[in-house]
C-alpha cells in the first residue's frame, strides 16, 4: 500500500469518528417537562427531595440521558405558561385538580393556568408527546367538552376509578407486542403494585395491558365492607393513543420508590416516553373494544 492510500485511509477512520461529534448519524436531542405537583395526595415518588428533584425524576433523568433526552423537573404550574415550544415531550405524575391552588406541600408547587392547561395539551395535538405515570389519571382540571366530559380525562385517556391493597396481580399483554420492553415480556406479567382502576376510557386508545380481575383481591374499607375496585371484567392498565399529530402514553406502574430502583421498570416507563418524543414507532390503532371490551364497566354492589 502506497502513502497516497495511507492517507487516505488515515483521513477516512478521522472522519468516521468525527461524524458522531459533529451530530451526524446521532438522534437529535430531545428535551422533556417532567411535571410533579401533587393537588392531594402525594406520592413518595413524586415528592420533592432537598436537592429539588424526585426519585421518579431522577430515575428517568438517568434513563433518558443515554437516550440522548433531556428530562428538566418541574412542580410550578406557571411553567406552562412560559416558553413550552423548547420541550419536545411531557411527563405528568400528578394528582387532583391541575388548576386548584393549595392542597400542595410544597408552597412553589402552583397550579397551572387554564391557559397552561390548554397551551399543553394543544402542543400535544401539534406534534409533541405526553406520558402519564401512576396517578395522572387521579388527575383533572376545571375545563369540560361539549357533553360536560373533563377535557384532561380525555386527553390522557380514563378516570381513577379507587383501587385496593397493593399486592401481586397479572397483566395480559396485547397482540402486537409493540414496546421494546412488552416484546421480551411476552403474553403476561405478575407483578406488585398498587393497581388503579379505571372508568371513563377514552374508547380512541390501543390498549398495551390489560389488568386480569379475576384473582384480583378488592380489600375491605374502614368499616369492615369488601371494596369492589375489581369486581369487574378486564379494563386496560397501560395504553398509548394519538392526539392530534401527537402521542400519549400512560402506565399505572409506579406507586412507590420501590418501583423507581428497579432498571426495567424505568426502561418500561422510559419506553412510552421516547415512543412519545418520536424515537420508534408503534400503532396506535384503538383496540378497546377487542381486548377490553366491558372495560367501561365498573363494579357493582
Amino acid at each position: 500500500m502506497n502513502q497516497r492510500k495511507l492517507l487516505t485511509l488515515a483521513t477516512l477512520v478521522a472522519v468516521m469518528f468525527a461524524l458522531p461529534l459533529l451530530g451526524f448519524g446521532a438522534e437529535k436531542k430531545a428535551k422533556v417537562l417532567c411535571f410533579t405537583r401533587s393537588q392531594g395526595f402525594e406520592h413518595a415518588p413524586a415528592k420533592l427531595l432537598e436537592d429539588g428533584t424526585t426519585v421518579c425524576g431522577n430515575a428517568l433523568k438517568k434513563y433518558l440521558a443515554a437516550k440522548n433526552i433531556d428530562l428538566v423537573e418541574t412542580q410550578d404550574g406557571a411553567a406552562f405558561d412560559g416558553d413550552i415550544d423548547q420541550y419536545d415531550g411531557f411527563v405528568f405524575y400528578t394528582s387532583g385538580n391541575l388548576e386548584d391552588e393549595g392542597g400542595s406541600k410544597n408552597p412553589k408547587a402552583h397550579a397551572m393556568s387554564a391557559d397552561g392547561v390548554k397551551k399543553m395539551m394543544e402542543a400535544v395535538q401539534k406534534g409533541k408527546g405526553f406520558v402519564g405515570i401512576h396517578s395522572a389519571t387521579d388527575t383533572h382540571c376545571k375545563q369540560k367538552d361539549d357533553k360536560g366530559l373533563d377535557l384532561y380525562t380525555k386527553f390522557v385517556g380514563a378516570r381513577f376509578a379507587g383501587h385496593g391493597p397493593q399486592q401481586f396481580a397479572t397483566l395480559l399483554t396485547t397482540e402486537p407486542r409493540q414496546l421494546p420492553w412488552i416484546k421480551e415480556v411476552g403474553p403476561m406479567v405478575t407483578t406488585w403494585e398498587e393497581w388503579y382502576a379505571m372508568r371513563e376510557c377514552n374508547p380512541d386508545m390501543h390498549v398495551v395491558l390489560v389488568q386480569k380481575t379475576s384473582d384480583m383481591d378488592s380489600g375491605k374499607n374502614r368499616e369492615g365492607v369488601e371494596n369492589l375496585n375489581y369486581q369487574r371484567p378486564p379494563f386496560p392498565s397501560s395504553w398509548i393513543r394519538a392526539e392530534g399529530k401527537g402521542r400519549v402514553a400512560y402506565t399505572a406502574f409506579g406507586h412507590d420508590n420501590r418501583y423507581w430502583e428497579n432498571d426495567e421498570n424505568v426502561r418500561h416507563v422510559g419506553e412510552f416516553v421516547e415512543w412519545s418524543v418520536g424515537r420508534f414507532s408503534m400503532d396506535t390503532t384503538p383496540n378497546f373494544d377487542k381486548v377490553t371490551p366491558k372495560g367501561n364497566e365498573t363494579a357493582k354492589k
